[in-house]
């Protein structure tokens, strides 16, 4: 790059060609076509004015909106802006982002409720197209979502002494897939509600598969347990290092830990323990590490990590396949701020609700795209990542010799290999 002696004076004018700036989405949209979502849309039954934007173009312009980068109804007047990416988008209808506010007012529990339906129904055809038949792996969790202001509504201090509404969301480890997400206000506890909350999400999985569930210590409930034994489920959860449960562990004879192979100094045991007011005892695996008050090793002194499980198998595997669920936090992390759920933008419950659960989707979608189109180095990819190389590209609309093309900037190979994986779906 040449360092110029003086700045090059341009003068910025509005393009006459038919250009947009987000070519990529085209492939989203026709993978939703296939994975059934825009016909299920269809049938979402959201009022609207005589002339209002129909419901599968709201949801969708969301959608998109999520997926380029925008965490805010605001946001919308940039798709809304560009008539030739609304074409591109088989005639796409955004509504102005006002429009926008009062039209997710009104959605209701049923609403949302039907929304999710289309979800599940593409999270069955999905796991249908990638096949297989190994256990689903569950990761159930809450997360913090916080509030500025004191006119929305739920909006409480929790546990962690923050403002803000405490969804729980639900999701299926191996694919990154979000199977559940479920608005709550900002004071209930981790694991209330989770019993009804499970038992959506399992509707929305593939049958025929085992499922395993993980949950940390915020889990750590009979109720929960009681739930996944009635379901035939496998489950392991954090325990909770009580006084009793220490007592029991700390009883462990030195000559029953053994060696827990994937990582160096620690050790794993296991007893039988069963919690107070639970049903029966159940297996408690316990990894222990030295513990360590600075860089000096208490001697005598160990970190333990219990893990409460009605599975079978090795206790050191079932222990590293436990600790793994950590990658939820940055599920969480990624549909929390790299899609933007976390910016609730109404005042009212149930229109933020309706708010995330499009997140949800616009999430899905992005994994989808992964999953069943890119090749498999390329599926650890950060949603960020997908915007700058896939969604976020400008190109040009021609049309010649009744064909249509669209003239990018950059990688037209990868975009037609992108469109006939799609086709062949």
């Amino acid at each position: 790059m040449k360092v110029p002696r003086t700045s090059r004076r341009v003068q910025y004018i509005l393009s006459r060609d038919r250009i947009t700036s987000f070519a990529g989405l085209k492939l989203i949209a026709d993978l939703a076509t296939k994975l059934g979502i825009l016909e299920g849309l269809e049938r979402c039954t959201v009022k609207k004015r005589r002339r209002g934007v129909p419901a599968p173009d709201f949801v969708m312009s969301l959608v998109y909106n999520f997926l380029v980068g925008g965490s805010h109804l605001s946001d919308l007047e940039e798709l809304r802006g560009e008539p030739t990416t609304r074409e591109h988008l088989y005639d796409l209808e955004v509504a102005a982002p006002t429009t926008a506010g009062e039209y997710l007012g009104k959605f209701t529990t049923g609403h949302i409720k039907q929304i999710e339906g289309v979800i599940g129904e593409a999270l069955r055809t999905g796991a249908e197209i990638t096949g297989g038949d190994e256990a689903i792996t569950l990761d159930l969790d809450s997360s913090i979502f916080p509030v500025y202001g004191r006119l929305k509504e739920g909006a409480r201090y929790g546990y962690s002494k923050v403002k803000g509404l405490h969804p729980l969301l639900c999701f299926w480890a191996q694919q990154r897939l979000l199977v559940g997400a479920r608005l709550r206000s900002g004071n209930r506890a981790s694991a209330q509600g989770a019993e009804s909350f499970l038992a959506e999400c399992l509707g929305r999985l593939p049958t025929g598969r085992p499922v395993r569930l993980r949950m940390d210590a915020g889990f750590y409930s009979r109720l929960i347990v009681e739930a996944s034994l009635a379901r035939g489920l496998e489950f392991s959860i954090t325990a909770k290092l009580t006084s009793a449960l220490r007592c029991a562990i700390e009883r462990v004879p030195d000559t029953q830990w053994r060696t827990y192979p994937w990582e160096d100094g620690a050790e794993w045991a296991e007893i039988s323990y069963q919690p107070k007011g639970w049903p029966r005892a159940f297996r408690m695996l316990v990894k222990r590490t030295p513990y360590y008050d600075g860089a000096q090793r208490v001697l005598g002194e160990f970190f333990y990590a219990p893990v409460i499980t009605n599975r079978r198998g090795a206790g050191s595997s079932i222990i590293r396949h436990h600790l793994a669920r950590g990658g939820a936090e940055n599920y969480i992390e990624e549909f929390k701020n790299g899609i933007g759920a976390r910016t609730l933008p109404s005042r009212r419950f149930n229109a933020n609700w309706a708010w995330l659960v499009i997140a949800q989707l616009a999430y899905n979608l992005a994994q989808w795209f992964k999953l069943l189109v890119l090749p498999v180095r390329e599926h650890p990819q950060q949603i960020k990542r997908l915007r700058l190389r896939w969604f976020c590209v400008a190109g040009r609309l021609i049309r010649s010799a009744r064909r249509i093309f669209v003239a990018l900037a950059r990688g037209p190979d990868r975009f037609l290999l992108a469109q006939q994986r799609i086709a062949a779906l």
